[in-house]
């Protein structure tokens, strides 16, 4: 919960006026050796009274954000100084307009707002603005709009199929190598060679040779690697299904985001290889220190997952494209709106890595767009059309998220190791 927010009483104006009145009454009357016209100032004397007296302690409001399921539960907690008559709040959730509640304040008040999850990341859950009234309402305190943010963790999501690298890497690992080494995947029978070991020896082959005094015939193998695979996120773009939200961006109504699918996307892709004792290293196209160098095991995964959850977009950024280990399979997560992002996937491609692109725009609807809108999105998703289709020609694998084939498109793809 956060630190309550306080600030000063301020009056408002006719408590100060009403006691002068009250003086001016009482003097006339004492002076005049008139009781009835003094005693007609002290019930205005009393009021006045009433009305100057501040409240006793500091009045405070807190609010504190929880998780629970589907849901996001935001607690407000008010907490009026003696005297307080009642306090006026108004709270907007997700940038919505805001709904103004009054509660009593003579003690200790708790409100409970529970509110639909709608995307993954940090955002601005609630924000509160107050005011307390006190006095019959002359004295009045502003509250410092207290704010409930929150960081919701992506869905978890599993990929069932792994792309391997057009080459693999020389440590050993879970994946059949095109070199001898000492796996499981029979390869071949050949003649003994120095450098051969004893416990390769097949008899039964060598008793078959036709000159088996003299030749020794030993089973070959291939040997295991691991794969070495990177994930680059451009988290330039964090646009919604509703294209006529793409200017205002208000988290309630632009649907499902670019963003929503691209952070479970990057921590499937990175537990899947990491499950399989494979590498995994992670980059920002746009945030150099959002990064997380090649490694393996759950830490890994959990530092990836952190990372990533943390994400939000950075319209203005530069895309800085990373330094790739040699021969990797390379995950490139992207709305590719522009060719910035499509001119690093050929030329990766063309440097010998294998490419993936992960197509995280959402299904798109025009719906309440105006006619401007609908051109310009028409013309925007015949230009995105044409520039997968150019990855696609150069050997990239472009993979729609969002589809619910994506893992059939992903096992065809594995089947086509590439180049030896």
């Amino acid at each position: 919960m956060n630190e309550p927010t306080r600030q000063r009483w301020h009056r408002r104006g006719g408590g100060a006026a009403l006691g002068m009145l009250a003086i001016l009454v009482l003097g006339v009357g004492l002076g005049s050796g008139r009781a009835d016209v003094a005693l007609l100032g002290l019930p205005l004397a009393a009021t006045a009274a009433v009305a100057l007296r501040r409240p006793v302690g500091v009045a405070a409001a807190a609010i504190a954000v929880s998780v629970e399921d589907d849901e996001v539960v935001v607690r407000v907690r008010v907490e009026g100084a003696a005297g307080v008559d009642f306090v006026v709040l108004a709270a907007g959730a997700y940038e919505e307009p805001a709904t103004t509640v009054v509660v009593g304040a003579r003690r200790a008040r708790s409100l409970e707002a529970r509110l639909p999850v709608l995307h993954s990341g940090p955002q601005e859950v609630l924000r509160l603005h107050g005011r307390l009234f006190a006095a019959g309402g002359e004295l009045v305190q502003h509250l410092d709009p207290p704010t409930a943010r929150a960081t919701i963790a992506p869905k978890r999501e599993r990929v069932a199929s792994l792309l391997l690298p057009h080459r693999l890497t020389n440590r050993p690992g879970g994946h059949a190598a095109r070199r001898l080494g000492d796996g499981l995947d029979f390869r071949d029978l050949a003649p003994f060679a120095p450098g051969d070991r004893l416990r390769r020896i097949d008899w039964r082959a060598t008793a078959r040779s036709p000159r088996p005094e003299s030749e020794l015939i030993v089973r070959r193998m291939d040997a295991t690697a691991e794969a070495a695979a990177v994930i680059v996120l451009d988290s330039r773009d964090d646009v919604g299904a509703a294209v006529v939200e793409w200017a205002s961006d208000r988290p309630a109504r632009k649907g499902t985001a670019s963003l929503d699918l691209a952070r479970p996307a990057v921590i499937a892709i990175a537990a899947s290889y990491l499950e399989a004792g494979d590498r995994v290293a992670f980059h920002d196209l746009v945030r150099s220190g959002a990064s997380a160098r090649s490694g393996g095991g759950r830490r890994k995964l959990e530092q990836i997952r952190a990372v990533v959850t943390q994400t939000v977009a950075r319209p203005s950024g530069t895309p800085k494209a990373p330094v790739l280990p040699t021969a990797a399979v390379v995950y490139l997560v992207s709305t590719f709106l522009d060719e910035d992002v499509a001119g690093l996937a050929v030329l990766w491609r063309n440097a010998g890595h294998r490419v993936v692109a992960i197509d995280v725009l959402p299904r798109l609807t025009a719906e309440g767009a105006d006619e401007a809108h609908r051109l310009a999105h028409r013309i925007l998703q015949l230009e995105r059309a044409d520039r997968l289709e150019r990855l696609r020609r150069v050997d990239v694998t472009v993979v729609p998220w969002e589809r619910t084939d994506r893992d059939a498109l992903l096992r065809q793809a594995a089947r086509h190791r590439g180049p030896r």
